[in-house]
């Protein structure tokens, strides 16, 4: 791996700790947090006078008044530049603005979130100038709201998949869009579409399909919105099929490039998971909080039930995951305004993790509160109903597994087949086959070394060090074991991505809490250094078992009987038969 190569993650597979990329923990401009701090206030005010969660829960539906609400607040332009009429706020300032929305009401949060994570994130991200000065100063002041138009009805993970067309017309000034997508969000109130549609190409003389991106204002001849969804959670957002019927798109209007809507995709993603992220962490307070409350006034047994050691536990380890999601979302909200680095492992890995804490917070929650958990007196059931879109929104956690797993593993395939071509013509390739073995002949010899953590912290540190040099160690024997065939085999891409994750977030918490140490000193730092080793204790068996499955696993076994269930359509047994 070049030492040019600016991803962090990345890194790791080649076993390589690059800490100049991780410490120290990121810390806001001053004024930075002072505007952000202001943001937030003037939020958590709009929540007391506006929000009404349960009543648009109960209806499925929000006014349409809460978003221009929202937008009077400059909420729909946080990231627009200052001089197109938003904010300016950089991806941390962006990201805990969400956290603050997020624990306001899912919906809200939702609707947000489509319109600026995605919506058009395409126009910040890839759009030129005169696209940006014509859209954007309208986007941020919320007289257009923006929706994502991606999914389709045989197309979602998949999104190379999708059917949805745009041909040339005959005097080229136009593209011709016919198509339907399905699941979106502010597709009933959106004034601005991000299209992705499969366009004809010449590449190296052969014609091909590929995706490009458009920007489609409304209204326009040719678009219709189908009916609302009625969804299990977020009720009170919108959510359409989008059709579109020989709409005439100006060419002006292409984002990217003719043919590269699908990098576009991948660009807008990587970035809108951060929101998401974000928005986990605020909701997950909201659920500590409420767990806090309810263990210190319920009494069972003569007792508060936050006496109790299964209370205990769940509660800390609600405040354990928490902070190691918040840690990661900052890390890499930092690591995109830097400008400089490649964040796309760091942002799935991010969403992956705070999509999941979340969901674990909001059940034992409901969990705590117990029968009065389950019911709609009380917003708990709702934050659970709200919460599970999390796992699904912005990439399935599933596909951003093996989207870690894929990626990380790429550098270290790619130079084991450089490796193998250099041993086959040894003068030539000498070079890389020395520095290669120069490599190899330093971890196992030397290991990694941490320098920047604090001395309190060594032991984790030694940890990370230690399983480093084993990731890519098992990166490399998964490589040699499977060859090409490593993108088929998602037991052993879950595990290596669960390593991954785990890894990431270990570092991102010792960054954190090495700077909250060197700042406040050992004596007022108990409970952050207790989070710390809580959880890496708790990361190192997950870690251990990961790599011990690496070799002794019930793999087989499990295809086997998923594939006869398969076969046979149904749970197959029956005890009184």
């Amino acid at each position: 791996m070049s030492a040019s190569e600016n991803s962090f993650m990345k890194s790791l597979f080649f076993g390589q700790i690059r800490e100049e990329f991780i410490f120290p923990y990121p810390k806001l401009k001053p004024e930075l947090a002072e505007n952000v701090n202001m943001i937030v206030d003037a939020i958590d005010k709009f929540g007391k006078d506006v929000v009404k969660s349960a009543e648009w829960d109960e209806k499925g539906a929000m006014p349409r008044e809460v978003v221009q609400a929202m937008a009077e607040l400059g909420l729909t332009g946080i990231a627009v530049p200052e001089e197109m009429g938003g904010l300016g706020l950089p991806q941390s300032g962006y990201a805990r603005v969400m956290q603050q929305v997020a624990s306001l009401d899912g919906s809200l949060a939702v609707t947000l979130g489509a319109h600026q994570s995605i919506g058009y994130k395409a126009l910040l991200l890839f759009g030129n100038d005169e696209q940006k000065k014509r859209f954007l100063p309208r986007l941020a002041t919320g007289e257009l709201i923006a929706a994502f138009c991606l999914t389709e009805p045989s197309s979602g993970s998949d999104a190379a998949s999708i059917q949805t067309k745009a041909e040339l017309s005959a005097d080229g000034k136009h593209y011709i869009l016919t198509g339907n997508k399905l699941w979106i969000t502010n597709g009933a109130i959106a004034g601005f579409f991000t299209v992705f549609a499969k366009t004809n190409v010449v590449e190296n003389g052969e014609k091909k399909e590929k995706v490009t991106c458009f920007a489609v204002e409304l209204p326009t001849e040719g678009v219709s919105v189908g009916p609302g969804e009625h969804k299990l959670g977020i009720r009170a957002s919108w959510t359409n099929a989008i059709h579109f019927d020989n709409v005439k798109v100006p060419v002006e209007n292409i984002i990217g490039g003719v043919g590269y809507g699908f990098k576009v995709a991948m660009g807008i993603l990587n970035h809108g998971r951060l929101g998401l992220a974000a928005g986990c962490v605020g909701v997950a307070k909201n659920a500590i909080k409420a767990s806090i409350e309810h263990a210190n006034e319920r009494t069972q047994f003569k007792k508060k039930i936050g006496e109790f050691g299964m209370i205990k536990e769940k509660v800390a380890e609600m405040i354990v995951n928490n902070y190691v999601a918040e840690s990661m979302v900052y890390m890499t909200t930092n690591l995109i305004d830097r400008g400089d680095m490649d964040y796309s492992m760091e942002s799935a890995a991010a969403k992956i993790f705070c999509s999941e804490m979340l969901w674990d917070a909001v059940d034992e929650n409901i969990q705590i509160w117990g029968g009065n958990g389950y019911m709609k007196e009380y917003p708990y059931e709702r934050w659970l109903r709200d919460s599970r879109i999390n796992r699904i929104f912005e990439g399935t956690n599933e596909i951003l597994r093996c989207f870690v797993a894929l990626s990380g593993m790429q550098g270290p395939g790619q130079e084991l087949s450089g490796l193998a071509k250099a041993i086959q013509h040894p003068l030539k390739g000498l070079g890389v086959v020395t520095d290669y073995a120069t490599r190899k002949v330093k971890q196992n010899v030397f290991g990694e070394t941490m320098t920047k953590s604090h001395p309190r912290l060594k032991k984790i540190a030694g940890l990370l060090e230690e399983y480093t040099v084993e990731l890519s160690a098992q990166t490399e024997v998964l490589l040699k074991r499977h060859g090409k065939e490593i993108h088929l085999k998602q037991f052993a891409q879950k595990r290596i991505a669960d390593v991954a994750i785990d890894l990431y977030a270990m570092f991102c918490t010792l960054s954190r809490v090495t700077q909250v140490l060197e700042e406040k000193g050992e004596a007022g730092t108990e409970m952050e250094v207790a989070i710390a080793e809580a959880f890496c204790m708790k990361a190192n068996r997950r870690i251990r078992g990961n790599f011990k499955a690496m070799d002794r696993n019930e793999d087989e076994m499990m295809k086997f009987i998923a594939d006869k269930a398969y076969e046979i359509g149904c749970y197959p047994f029956d005890y009184f038969k």
